[in-house]
Parts: C-alpha cells; structure tokens; sequence
C-alpha cells in the first residue's frame, strides 16, 4: 500500500471517530457497531469474519473461534470493508449498488491491507497512540505490551501500528 493511501486511511477513520464521538480507547465495540446502524452476529462458517450489507444497514460476521483482542481487530477490520469498499455513509452511490457482496477475509489483496490498516487506525488512531506511546518509554525502548494493553490489542498489533506509522522501527 502506498503512503498516499495509508494517509487517507489514517484521515478517515479520524473523520470516523470524530463524526460519532467516538472514545478512544474504544470500549465495547459491539455496542459502537450498533450506534453505527449495524449488528455483529457469531457464525462457525467463517474463520476471522465477513461483512454484509443488510437493508439500509449492515451485519459484520465473526468466529467464535478469537480470542477477545482478535475478535476486536476482526469487528474494525470488517469496518474497513464498510467504509472504504462498500461506501456506508461515505459514497451512496457505491452503498447502493452493494447487495448480497459479502466482504470476507481472504489472501492478502490490496483491499485485505486496506481493511487491516483501517483496523489498526480506528483501534489506536496515530495522536492517541503517539500520546501512550511517550508515557510508555522506559530508556531508549517503548513498552509495547503497555500501549497493546491500553488499546486493547494485541502486542504484535500494536507493534506493527508503531512501526506503520514510523515511531518504532521494524
């Protein structure tokens, strides 16, 4: 994925979490799928999760086989697909032309990097965790497992969100 895109990603879910006041870190993402028109249903058939649109709403899909904090990353990672491939609230033009697609994670296409980037952007937006990062550092080191723990993401997640964004180094 190119910086471009990665910035207009990052740009969006901002616009996202500002638009629906949304706290960070988020709490109960259930609940905020809900205040976003939508509803998380638990299906076997699926081994991360899907999305779909369901009347002027939507239904996000997720295995019962995550534990918590990769069951967080599926719900954003699915928002993804919402937002920046079905068009929900951004483009009705896209939005309506969306039936029975269903957006499921499979292989690692440009939109699957999209859909992870939105993930990690909406679940630790770049000002928020530059912030705990600086409360994080011990040394010269950056306690990763704290700023995981803030978010409630995994460490590897919130490791890779550091390095995306240029504030640890791969």
């Amino acid at each position: 994925m190119d910086t471009a895109t990665r910035n207009m990603i990052n740009s969006l879910t901002e616009d996202i979490i500002r638009s629906f006041d949304i706290k960070i870190p988020i709490q109960d993402i259930d609940e905020l799928v809900c205040s976003l028109g939508g509803s998380i249903q638990t299906d076997v058939s699926y081994s991360d999760g899907a999305v779909i649109k369901d009347g002027d709403a939507f239904k996000i899909l997720v295995s019962p086989f995550q534990d918590e904090k990769r069951r967080r990353f599926t719900i954003a990672h699915e928002l993804g697909h919402l937002f920046l491939h079905m068009g929900y609230l951004i483009n009705d033009e896209l939005w309506n032309c969306q039936n029975e697609n269903v957006y499921q994670r499979t292989g690692s296409s440009e939109k699957e990097y999209q859909a992870n980037e939105f993930a990690a952007a909406f679940l630790m937006p770049r000002a928020a965790y530059l912030k705990v990062m600086n409360e994080n550092i011990i040394g010269n080191k950056v306690n990763t497992s704290k700023i995981a723990e803030y978010f409630n993401v995994s460490v590897e997640a919130a490791s890779n969100r550091g390095k995306f964004l240029g504030y640890l180094r791969w």
